[in-house]
């Protein structure tokens, strides 16, 4: 199963056996027992066993196994054990709960934002993933050389009060991945503006073509996040006090109930009139596939379905552009978020085998290696990539307005619809006319929290 296939973060409960885990860490530093992540990375003999688990994502697993293999026979003397589980929101979430909370491996891996903190963070609201790192629970890795590796954008998004704590693997894109050899028989353009995506989405439907194709069977309507995050991005983003929508919305100097917002919502309903019929109980499985064999004309997607894609029709000539949902050019622009990021266990038992794993996978070969075979957009400052997703995406590649600058990590303590698992449902809503744009954006203000 891809991991990306529910993009909602992990839920925001931790459990009880977390302050137990985490005490038992604080104790264990402040005896002594403890030690920095920056306490050997060369330094030392690198032997011993390393665990890491993450969750079933095809293209990465096969990435990290690949370069598990090569790690060990760089240094023979150590054994890595990849555990893993399937769905990030699913078996996957507990299995990390219940490493961190037992301290049984070394790496752990999410894809759940650790920025923006909340305005003033506490435990109840807090996400899992801020409350482990603000409590203790993951080592700091200021010290490592391979940090130097990575953009100020991808350190800055893991660091907390002057450490950084996380290593961003890379980012997705989302949007429109189109089929060149359709767009060319009827001459058609990747559109720039909303009104020319209206115009593209007609023209393809008066010649039977199926323009759109996106599912929500077996995921929900998080998958609108193909549509909202672009909203979003095109309409609210630029108009934002220093081009931080996240904290806009946190502080309250930009409400739910913006005009931007409400015409987003609108818009999407409008584009949703595009899409396959019966999108809400088409099985996300068959996306990729379905794209690929010519079902639609276009994809909505996440850049992470590349590699399916490409699997289920490897002749299939495929382009990319953002989906467009202001008609000032522009302002339209991609839509990127952090993805699969390591996290050394503060009770990690072999630290210098963790720090050197890290330093090995930030190499440039190997860390391209990576990049080209999961289709994930580079996190480091150079670096050149070849990989198929890179040709699709052409200049859009490593390219968008980051999340953590874009929608604020929605707080466990905050209404329903403002519930990280919760927030999309008012969105499908609009767009099957079960309530309006007006209607659903006060719902959403009123169960906002700004603190």
């Amino acid at each position: 199963m891809n991991h990306r296939r529910q993009r909602s973060r992990l839920k925001t409960t931790a459990t009880a056996t977390l302050a137990v885990a985490i005490a038992a860490v604080a104790a264990a530093c402040s005896s002594g027992g403890g030690s920095s992540a920056s306490s050997g990375s060369s330094g030392g003999s690198v032997s011993g066993s390393l665990k890491i688990i993450t969750w079933v994502n095809p293209p990465a697993v096969q990435a990290l196994t690949a370069i598990d293999k090569e790690f060990e026979a760089k240094y023979p003397g150590v054994k890595v054990s990849l555990q893993t589980a399937a769905n990030v929101n699913g078996p996957y979430e507990t299995l990390l709960q219940q490493t961190v909370d037992s301290g049984s491996a070394d790496i752990v891996t999410t894809n759940s934002p650790f920025a923006p903190l909340p305005l003033n963070a506490t435990r109840s609201n807090e996400t899992p993933i801020q409350y482990w790192t603000t409590a203790g629970a993951f080592a700091p890795l200021n010290g490592q050389s391979f940090l130097k590796d990575y953009s100020s954008s991808a350190l800055s998004a893991e660091t907390y009060q002057g450490k950084t704590y996380g290593l961003v693997s890379g980012e997705y894109q989302e949007g429109v991945f189109y089929n060149k050899s359709v767009f060319a028989k009827y001459h058609l353009s990747p559109p720039t503006t909303y009104s020319q995506f209206l115009t593209l989405c007609k023209t393809l439907q008066s010649h039977g073509v199926q323009p759109l194709y996106t599912a929500l069977g077996n995921v929900g309507a998080v998958y609108l996040q193909f549509m909202y995050y672009e909203a979003m991005t095109d309409l609210m983003y630029p108009t934002a006090p220093g081009a931080d929508l996240s904290a806009d919305l946190m502080k309250g100097t930009v409400k739910w109930t913006d005009p931007a917002f409400v015409q987003g919502m609108s818009e999407e309903k409008t584009i949703a009139q595009y899409l396959e019929p019966g999108y809400t109980g088409v099985p996300w499985e068959s996306m990729p596939g379905n794209f690929a064999k010519g079902d639609a004309a276009m994809l909505l997607d996440g850049s992470w379905d590349l590699a399916s894609v490409q699997q289920a029709n490897p002749k299939l000539q495929v382009g990319y552009f953002p989906i467009p949902f202001s008609n000032t050019a522009a302002d339209n622009k991609a839509y990127s978020q952090n993805d699969l990021t390591f996290y050394e266990l503060n009770s990690s038992q072999n630290k210098t085998a963790a720090n050197a794993w890290l330093a090995f996978f930030s190499t440039p070969k190997i860390y391209a290696q990576y990049v080209n075979t999961t289709g994930i957009s580079s996190s480091q400052s150079s670096g050149t990539f070849t990989g198929y997703a890179s040709k699709v995406m052409g200049s859009w590649f490593g390219k968008g307005v980051s999340q953590s600058v874009l929608y604020p990590v929605l707080s466990p303590n905050n209404g329903f619809y403002d519930q990280e698992s919760n927030w999309p449902d008012l969105q499908l809503s609009v767009i099957q006319g079960k309530m309006t744009a007006q209607q659903a954006a006060a719902t959403y203000e009123k169960d906002w929290k700004t603190s």
